[in-house]
């Protein structure tokens, strides 16, 4: 982890980069191509990190920053001394799966009213954007389903899409090659907005590389608001053709 400055003034070095396998499928990708443009001495090194394991990850300096999920912005308390926490730009989350599940016997459907959902699809059971749904079932309809852990968001559309359960995944994971597969996000079931949150270690010095990417991290806005920019862009500019 360098913390080396160019001659010019420019920040140089490498950044190990802890997240989330939900950021980094759909976020640290734009995010790496962005650093490496405003600051092509900077050297990110992302790493796939189970939610629960990041803040210690950053505790012992096995990693510079750490990304993670949040569904509460406010709370930005660290969980560790010494440790900084920062609530970022949003990602929503939606609920998708098949509008029926023909692989639902009749034992498992609700006795009450509510949603039919023979299990709950989780990327990473310790991220706290994963507990929105189970927590949602159990407190209005009294379902308790069982889990199954998907490992990648990817993963997760698959079993969804055929018919093993219901995911809460990105919105920006969803497009018309999924829908046209037969899922649907399921309105009967809550959206919710998480929000991506920086942990490092230390309030005051930073390496350069670290500084530059964190910088960086900030100003992010997040792939569903530059998709909306961009359809809004593409709206006008098809209004005036």
């Amino acid at each position: 982890m360098s913390t080396a400055m160019r001659s010019s003034g420019e920040a140089a070095g490498r950044v190990v980069v802890g997240s989330t396998v939900l950021l980094m499928e759909y976020e640290m990708s734009e995010l790496v191509r962005e650093c490496r443009y405003r600051y092509p001495g900077v050297q990110v090194s992302p790493k796939v990190m189970a939610a629960a394991e990041i803040e210690n990850a950053v505790a012992a300096g096995d990693i510079d920053i750490g990304l993670t999920l949040t569904t509460d912005p406010a709370d930005e308390v660290p969980r560790i001394p010494g440790i900084s926490r920062q609530s970022l730009f949003r990602v929503p989350l939606v609920p998708v799966g098949l509008s029926f599940s023909p692989s639902s016997p009749a034992s498992l459907l609700p006795e009450r009213p509510g949603p039919c959902v023979e299990r709950v699809l989780v990327v990473d059971p310790d991220c706290a954007a994963q507990e929105v749904l189970l927590r949602h079932l159990k407190v209005e309809y009294g379902i308790d389903p069982p889990i199954m852990e998907t490992g990648s968001t990817r993963s997760a559309l698959s079993l969804a899409g055929a018919g093993l359960g219901v995911a809460m995944v990105p919105e920006t994971a969803i497009d018309a090659d999924l829908t046209r597969d037969g899922l649907t996000v399921l309105e009967d079931l809550p959206r919710t907005d998480t929000y991506v949150q920086a942990l490092w270690a230390g309030s005051t010095w930073l390496s350069p590389a670290v500084s530059a990417f964190l910088e960086l991290v900030r100003k992010a806005r997040g792939t569903v608001a530059q998709t909306r920019t961009g359809m809004r862009t593409l709206q006008a500019e098809a209004s005036l053709s």
